[in-house]
Order: C-alpha cells, then sequence, then structure tokens
C-alpha cells in the first residue's frame, strides 16, 4: 500500500516535534557512545572462538534487561545447554558463581530469590527443537519478547543452506522486515571464516572484517549493526576489543571500538578508569580499588 502524501507529511510532523526515538543503550558508556538498540533493529555480532562474541552477546541482554525492562527470547546451543546459559546469566544478575569453593558461591536461597525475575525476563527454546528462524521470530513476538537472540545462526534448522549468498539475501530480508513492523531486535551470533594459519602461528591473528563472515558479503548487504568482538589472542583474556563495524540507522551509533575488562568473579564486563582507579559496570556499583584485583581465571567454555 502506497502511503499518502498527507499520512507523509504527518509523520514528517511528528518527527519535527518529538525527533528521533533514541536507542537503548546497555550502561557501559564508552560501548553506548558507539551503539545503542533501537526496537525495530537488527544487530551481527562475529568474532573467532573463545574470543568472548557470546560473553558480550549476554552482557548487552542482561544491560538492556535491567536498565531498559527488555524481556528475551534466547535460543543459545552454541553457549552450552539451557541450565548452562540460565546459571551463567543468574551469575552475571548476582556476581554468585555455581561453582563450589569459592567465596561467591551462590546459594539455594538466592537462586530461589533471583530466579523468578530472570526467567520472567527470559525465555527459552532448546536446541532439540529444531526450529527454523521465522518460527522462532513468531515465538518471540507471541510471547512478547523485545528481542529475538540466537547464538549460532548455523544451529537453527533452515530450508537452505545456511550461508549460502541466495538463501541469506532471502531470510535476512524477511528479518529485517519482521523485526521493523514488529518493533523488536534481532541478535545473531555468525562465525567468521577460519583465521589465516600463518597468523595464528605467528599469535597475530587480525580481527575478521564483515567480509569474513560465513556467508561473505550478504551479512554485510542486509545487515544493520555488526559487531565484531576481539583480542590479542585467545589465551589473553584482557582486554576485549569491541569493533562497531556497521550502524544503520546512523543516528543509533557510529563506526569505532571500544576496550572493555571482564571481571570473572562477577562475570561482567566493565570499564576502568586508570585516573580513579575504578571500575564501572553496566550495572551494579562502582568499585574503587584499593590494590590490583587477581580475577578468577575462566575454563574454556567461560563458565565456573
Amino acid at each position: 500500500m502506497i502511503k499518502s502524501n498527507g499520512d507523509i507529511l504527518e509523520q514528517l510532523f511528528e518527527l519535527h516535534k518529538n525527533g528521533i526515538p533514541e536507542g537503548s543503550n546497555v550502561g557501559l558508556n564508552n560501548f553506548d557512545e558507539q551503539l545503542t538498540f533501537v526496537k525495530g533493529g537488527c544487530t551481527d555480532i562475529t568474532g573467532y572462538p573463545f574470543y568472548g562474541k557470546s560473553l558480550f552477546l549476554k552482557e548487552i541482554m542482561m544491560g538492556l534487561t535491567i536498565n531498559h525492562n527488555w524481556r528475551h527470547c534466547v535460543y543459545m546451543p552454541d553457549d552450552g545447554s539451557d541450565t548452562e546459559v540460565i546459571s551463567n546469566l543468574l551469575h552475571k544478575l548476582t556476581g554468585k558463581t555455581f561453582t563450589k569453593g569459592y567465596p561467591n558461591t551462590i546459594t539455594e536461597k538466592e537462586i530461589s530469590k533471583h530466579s523468578s525475575q530472570l526467567l520472567d525476563r527470559f525465555k527459552f527454546i532448546s536446541a532439540e527443537h529444531n526450529i527454523e528462524p521465522e518460527a522462532f521470530w513468531n515465538y518471540a513476538k507471541e510471547n512478547d519478547c523485545n528481542s529475538a537472540v540466537i547464538d549460532s545462526w548455523n544451529y537453527l534448522a533452515h530450508k537452505g543452506e545456511p550461508t549460502k549468498p541466495e538463501y541469506l539475501r532471502k531470510i535476512l530480508s524477511i528479518r529485517n522486515r519482521f523485526m521493523e513492523i514488529n518493533k523488536m531486535h534481532s541478535f545473531i551470533i555468525i562465525h567468521p571464516k577460519n583465521p589465516d594459519p600463518k597468523q595464528v602461528k605467528d599469535g597475530t591473528v587480525k580481527k575478521p572484517s564483515v567480509y569474513d563472515l560465513m556467508g561473505g558479503s550478504e551479512w554485510n548487504n542486509n545487515g544493520r549493526n555488526i559487531i565484531v568482538v576481539h583480542k590479542n589472542g585467545k589465551e589473553n583474556h584482557e582486554p576485549y576489543i569491541i569493533n562497531v563495524d556497521k550502524v544503520k540507522p546512523k543516528h543509533y551509533g557510529q563506526l569505532g571500538e571500544v576496550m572493555l575488562s571482564m571481571d570473572w568473579a562477577k562475570q561482567r564486563f566493565y570499564q576502568f578508569d586508570p585516573v580513579y582507579n575504578k571500575k564501572t559496570y553496566a550495572y551494579g556499583n562502582e568499585e574503587i580499588l584499593n590494590e590490583p584485583i587477581k580475577p578468577l581465571i575462566p575454563n574454556e567454555d567461560n563458565n565456573f
């Protein structure tokens, strides 16, 4: 249906009066200056294995939930079982680990206290459902979720080859229109092509670009926001380099990169102010450091 000139003029007056709607921020000021998230948009996240892309996606989800009351529909089999994902989100919410023997080990009372709050804001679909993208997005809509979260794209059931340009061109166009019409946000983790073996051997792996994604340029052509999470080798835990390599519409962010550190004891990203020796989180209290802290070291799957 073609819009009438009167409808367009009315919308222009409304835009002039109220301005462009603001996006929702995560709560990490240096990242928020690079990108905010709008209901009706799409964000694709990539990075090499063990470089932190799933960690940062969960930080985004928790920041949007705690700071803006977003509800998320989650399909994350690449990050672990549903129970593992939920336990990690509880860890981020409370700062308490499920691993026994630490000073911050969570108690059954704390699990009971916080799990209902968490499960009200997060709806999970298990991997055994073998769900297709459109069915997943519709499920998220039916459950009044503000976002639909997929980690990773290859784990969904697809009617075509998930990385073929012809299929991606069609399904990503459907996704973009679905999110815009229903005022939801799509988050998808995409694997990049393997890095150059010589760079791996030399320990000089460069961050993947938007053209290194499995499926190539279609993610860049049809994508709205693209984030690349990188660091100086998978064995180095800090800092994480968060690159915003595409923003669309442009008024919700700008291209660039920020550096964040990870508080492994709390499972939260933070920005560090060396002048005031201060750690600032997306949610929770700031911390002033009296002396350097040795963080808990994660195991390979980033869980305690």
